[in-house]
């Protein structure tokens, strides 16, 4: 019997060592803008790098808030493996520090989010226009189409379906090993 309960936990310690990397979500890697840049002029696009492959949530994606409280707009938005692209549309802007928040799908269906912060500094208070920004693009922005990556339901992960079957069973061998007894 101690045969049997020895090679069940280390059948259910090796399914749990091999699970839990599993358990991980795409993490941001970098952005542009950067976590705390220095703009002199709004960006005219938005990228944001992930650890792995991802796709747009339901709602919006990327928001940027203003020192005023106002949203711009944002448009064009693309998920492509890793990455999300998206267009700033003109607007007012004012000098200060800005928000930008994100929202994206992990593989698993989990949605993930964070926010960005960077300050833009203008000559004059406001501007009606959306120049280039003085950051330079780690990759070039594309109007390629939404990711095609399939979305799944999200819900209980797989290798905790793996742990609580293999607790049942370790449980029903050592009442059967019990009764037997």
């Amino acid at each position: 019997m101690r045969r049997y309960f020895s090679a069940l936990v280390l059948a259910l310690l090796a399914a749990t060592a091999l699970a839990v990397p599993a358990q991980a979500h795409a993490e941001l890697k970098s952005s542009n803008p950067a976590s705390g840049a220095a703009l002199d002029a709004p960006p005219k696009a938005i990228e944001l790098v992930f650890s792995e492959a991802i796709s747009l949530p339901d709602g919006d994606a990327v928001t940027v808030t203003g020192p005023d409280g106002a949203k711009w707009p944002i448009t064009q938005v693309h998920a492509l493996d890793n990455t999300i692209t998206a267009s700033v549309g003109t607007a007012e802007t004012h000098a200060g520090a800005h928000k930008l928040a994100w929202q994206a799908k992990s593989d698993d269906g989990d949605v993930i989010s964070g926010t960005v912060e960077f300050t833009l500094a203008l000559s004059g208070q406001t501007s009606s226009a959306a120049p280039t920004s003085s950051v330079t693009m780690s990759a070039p922005v594309t109007n390629a189409p939404p990711s095609t990556t399939p979305s799944s339901s999200g819900g209980v992960p797989a290798w905790l379906w793996i742990v609580v079957i293999l607790i049942v069973l370790v449980g029903v061998i050592l009442l059967v090993r019990r009764r037997k007894a």
